[in-house]
């Protein structure tokens, strides 16, 4: 058996409950959601492996998969399990915790975060992706570039170089930003609505994945991103670039051709399939062979 334990998704307006919680409608142009980590790697996980979340009693002789837990700096944390694993997704800060405990192995979620983590700390390291968002396998079937998406906290799109927008109205194009996102119906909504996703961040990470390349791919959405050593295990099927004059001659070239375009969402269906949560839930699954 398998128990799965996260801190439960909230909004930042009101830390206290749960977001699966919540009866009253979401203020308007207020909140945004803390702990997504939790529904990907907790809630979605724990519903497709069919295992249990949270328990408060009976789990000791369990596989227990702890989701980046909430532990300050010097602290301890009760872990409890016949086989322990720290899901670590993006809490390097963790690491420091497991150094006292050999026993716990540590999943991450990239390929990079292994390399990463393998120098850091002496215990055993499993990378589990995580899944993208489309479990049915929808498909955007249009390969006319109107719109460029770009996903993320409220102030992400603070990232972009000056000028950026104006770039794209100069071509036709809109700039579609998506902040406010509470369900996985969402972010599917959101990208339904794209043809190209632009990932922009500027500042360093120590801990990081492609996720945000594996979601678009697997609507068959190409993405143009300033490049990540995260996003490498998906070379081939997004387009890396320096900078913004970089961005736009991409988008050029995937603009003025619609076989260029079909190629690379061809790549990206291709690449994505192994990040669908049948695939992910798998690698969970085995966890307690």
């Amino acid at each position: 058996m398998i128990s799965i334990f996260a801190k439960p998704a909230f909004l930042n307006i009101n830390p206290h409950e749960p977001f699966s919680e919540r009866t009253k409608p979401i203020p308007k142009n207020s909140g945004h959601m803390m702990r997504v980590s939790s529904m990907i790697r907790a809630d979605q996980i724990a519903e497709q492996i069919k295992c249990r979340l949270n328990p408060t009693e009976d789990y000791d002789d369990d596989v227990c998969i702890y989701v980046k837990p909430m532990v300050r700096k010097g602290d301890d944390f009760p872990f409890r399990g016949r086989k322990i694993y720290l899901d670590i997704v993006d809490g390097h800060n963790l690491g420091e915790l497991v150094r006292n405990y050999p026993e716990v192995k540590v999943i991450v979620c990239s390929e990079a975060d292994k390399k990463i983590m393998l120098k850091a700390i002496p215990n055993e390291v499993i990378l589990i992706p995580q899944h993208h968002c489309n479990y049915e396998r929808n498909q955007r079937q249009s390969t006319e570039v109107l719109t460029v998406g770009m996903i993320g906290t409220k102030n992400a799109i603070d990232y972009l170089p000056k000028g950026f927008e104006a770039e794209l109205n100069k071509r036709g194009i809109k700039l579609l930003f998506y902040s406010r996102f509470f369900s996985r119906q969402d972010i599917i909504d959101f990208y339904m609505k794209i043809d190209v996703q632009v990932i922009w961040r500027p500042y360093k990470k120590i801990l990081s994945n492609p996720l945000k390349l594996v979601n678009a791919s697997s609507f068959g959405i190409p993405t143009i991103a300033l490049d990540e050593e995260a996003f490498k295990e998906f070379d081939g099927a997004y387009l890396p670039v320096k900078d913004m004059e970089g961005f736009m001659a991409h988008l050029d070239a995937l603009k003025a051709t619609p076989s260029l375009y079909s190629y690379y969402s061809k790549k990206c269906l291709e690449r994505s399939q192994n990040y669908h949560i049948e695939n992910i839930g798998q690698l969970f699954n085995n966890l307690d062979l």
